[in-house]
């Protein structure tokens, strides 16, 4: 008899039957599919296109530009509205300084389901070491959907958007 199998004998002879919570854990963490794979690609594709758009125009200009490219933006990142957060919150933090919290947010806009109102918004605080530090988040009412907490920060500018 080899180690191995007398190792995985005495292993599975003590292994505790798996108990329905940890059977949802091990679903939840489900391998992505073809589906999830396309929702990250468009989500990085279309973060890679905003942050350089922002380097070569204003803010303003790319807002009013971007509600052309809505209907290819829902095409390319299509899913449901946590679908399209995770992707852009999971291809954002491989991305480093690239995906900036604003990328994020003028995506996020672009490419969640519009039924409700949405805010972007781009707030200023002091930090600790006396600097200025700006953030940009987009809320649902007073959901934020995308973008770390906005506590302590004061709006400087807040974008509203009415469905149709």
């Amino acid at each position: 008899m080899n180690d191995e199998g007398t190792t995985s004998e005495s292993h599975s002879a003590t292994r505790a039957p798996r108990e329905p919570a940890t059977a949802a854990i091990v679903r939840a963490r489900r391998r992505p599919g073809a589906a999830d794979w396309r929702l990250l690609a468009g989500a990085a594709l279309t973060q890679v296109v905003a942050a350089a758009a922002l380097r070569v125009m204003p803010l303003s200009a790319l807002r009013r530009r971007a509600e052309g490219w809505r209907s290819i933006v829902r095409t390319v990142v299509h899913g449901s509205d946590e679908r399209v957060i995770w992707a852009i919150d999971a291809t954002g933090r491989r991305l480093g300084g690239l995906s900036t919290c604003l990328v994020r947010a003028l995506v996020a806009e672009l490419a969640i389901d519009d039924r409700e109102d949405l805010v972007l918004t781009i707030g200023v605080k002091r930090t600790a070491d006396g600097a200025v530090g700006a953030h940009a988040w987009l809320a649902r009412g007073d959901r934020v959907l995308i973008g770390s907490s906005p506590d302590g920060y004061v709006p400087l500018v807040e974008w509203g958007r009415r469905s149709a």
